[in-house]
């Protein structure tokens, strides 16, 4: 009997192929192995467990439940949500068991148990094309075993076909991966397709080969397409699978930067995962603005395991990336097309890292180098300095002798001048003073003889002075503005001003007499 831990993880499978994705895609192993651990019996319990969300819990809670409940009881039974009546095993019915209602079904529900069923069979398939039928939606075509002749009819929806980026035509060798599905209106078996592969190595290398050439015509691998990748990039978005080598490698040669990386976990093995990567590309083409750079790696491998990497869907949607993007897949002989239409192509994980870490390493060897420059070019500085201060002061003490020689001559020489100016400045004040005193007496004299001719001025104005002569019984007379000193100057009949020596008169001229 299976123990738990196996129970899940087989169920698991079994839901990641009916669902067509990863298996960590249903549920990742620590959350597998916390339900083991735990043994959840509701569903309460079961959003205990960690990596076990709402969500989660109602897609897959009530499965995990009756697992964990077999599992308990002892039976060890995979649950297979048959509906009511429906039995796992239809070749194991008794025939001597007695029918009951319960046991009839209606045809319907019979194909969907069937159909139930069947979803656990997922299978990839290699057979030769014998019928294509390309529609808008879905394309239908067959396969036959060249060997016996057995046919499959299959069908796949119209995106998935042309991301798979295979053209099919009658005759082509193929893998295709699917599940059986009973198409209820006409009860005909379908393998209902996700995947397409070209068989044989031979027929992937010539559809690689046309592929380049289409591509090539294009111009889309040209060097001038090519973006400069950012010299310091921040921030990183980051595909490939979360459990290969290729991201502990790539992280672990990037060191520790600072750079933030952001995963988005994809497949990266077989053509199945183009459907993965093309998902993450597009969610990053989504939210460019905060990302530097693209990184997309993986590991060597085969041409068959590298098909993701040479469809032209996915070709196409890096070409058109609005980020400079970088590719490291494969190895140095494996060169997909992914990689020749990234910006940079390199040829590891590893190559990767170090490519994005090389501006790094080179700018921090530079600051090394800067730094020991700068100490270099101080130490000389300070060198050369204190020389050069060195000569400065002395010729700066060599420059003070001389101005202190200079100072005392000049000192000598104005002692020596000063004893001349005191020696002039006392002649010269005995001459002021001399000068002073016979200016002095110049003075007194020149006064004493000045009032002496003013007296005899003042007495000859004094015995001249009209005003004395009119005192003394004498007038003035004027005719017309003038003194009169005759009788002719006036005749009769002229008014005449006569002054006195207390006032004056007017008269007229009565008569003149000669």
């Amino acid at each position: 009997m299976a123990d738990l831990s196996s129970l899940l993880r087989m169920w698991r499978a079994k839901q990641a192929s009916k669902e067509g994705v990863e298996p960590f895609r249903v549920l990742t192993n620590a959350a597998l192995d916390g339900i083991a651990a735990r043994k959840p019996s509701t569903s309460g319990e079961l959003m205990e467990v960690k990596g076990i969300k709402d969500a989660k819990c109602r897609q897959y809670g009530k499965a995990i439940l009756e697992i964990v409940a077999r599992a308990g009881s002892g039976t060890g039974m995979m649950p297979v949500s048959e509906p009511v009546g429906m039995r796992s095993d239809f070749s194991n019915m008794s025939e001597t068991v007695s029918p009951t209602e319960d046991d009839i079904l209606s045809v319907s529900r019979f194909l969907d148990g069937l159909n139930t069923e069947l979803s656990g069979m997922a299978a990839r398939i290699r057979g030769e094309v014998s019928s294509v039928d390309e529609r808008e939606r879905v394309v239908y075509f067959s396969l036959k075993d060249p060997e016996d002749q057995s046919m499959i009819n299959c069908l796949m929806f119209r995106w998935q076909y042309d991301v798979s980026g295979v053209r099919l035509k009658e005759g082509d060798d193929v893998i295709v991966e699917g599940v059986p599905e009973i198409w209820k209106p006409m009860g005909r078996l379908s393998l209902k397709v996700g995947v397409i592969e070209i068989a044989g190595e031979g027929a992937l290398k010539k559809a690689y080969d046309a592929l380049y050439r289409k591509l090539e015509s294009e111009g889309i691998f040209a060097p001038e397409r090519k973006r400069k990748l950012p010299e310091f990039p921040e921030c990183i978005a980051l595909i490939t699978s979360e459990q290969g080598a290729a991201i502990g490698d790539f992280l672990t040669n990037l060191g520790r930067l600072g750079i933030r990386i952001d995963l988005y976990p994809s497949s990266v093995e077989g053509k199945r995962a183009v459907f993965d990567v093309l998902k993450a590309i597009r969610y990053f083409r989504s939210k460019a603005d905060s990302y530097d750079i693209l990184v997309i790696i993986r590991g060597g491998g085969s041409i068959e395991s590298l098909q993701a990497f040479n469809t032209e869907s996915l070709v196409r949607e890096i070409s058109e990336c609005e980020m400079p993007v970088i590719a490291g897949i494969g190895h140095e002989k494996d060169v997909t097309l992914a990689a020749l239409v990234a910006d940079r192509m390199v040829s590891t994980p590893t190559a990767v890292a170090r490519t994005i870490r090389e501006p790094w390493d080179s700018a921090r060897q530079t600051l090394v180098q800067s730094e020991r420059a700068i100490v270099s070019s101080f130490e000389r500085a300070l060198s050369e300095s204190s020389d050069r201060l060195e000569k400065s002061v002395s010729t700066f003490l060599a420059f003070l002798e001389g101005v202190s020689d200079r100072f005392e001559r000049v000192t000598n020489a104005l002692y020596s001048k000063l004893s001349v100016i005191e020696y002039r400045l006392r002649e010269s004040s005995s001459l002021l003073e001399d000068s002073t005193r016979r200016i002095g007496d110049g003075w007194k004299s020149a006064a004493k003889d000045v009032r002496e001719r003013l007296s005899r001025a003042e007495g000859a104005l004094r015995q001249y002075d009209p005003n004395r002569v009119l005192s003394l019984g004498y007038a003035i007379v004027r005719a017309g503005g003038k003194v009169l000193s005759k009788v002719g100057d006036v005749s009769v009949g002229e008014e005449l001003n006569i002054r006195l020596s207390d006032g004056s008169l007017s008269a007229e001229v009565k008569s003149v007499n000669r």
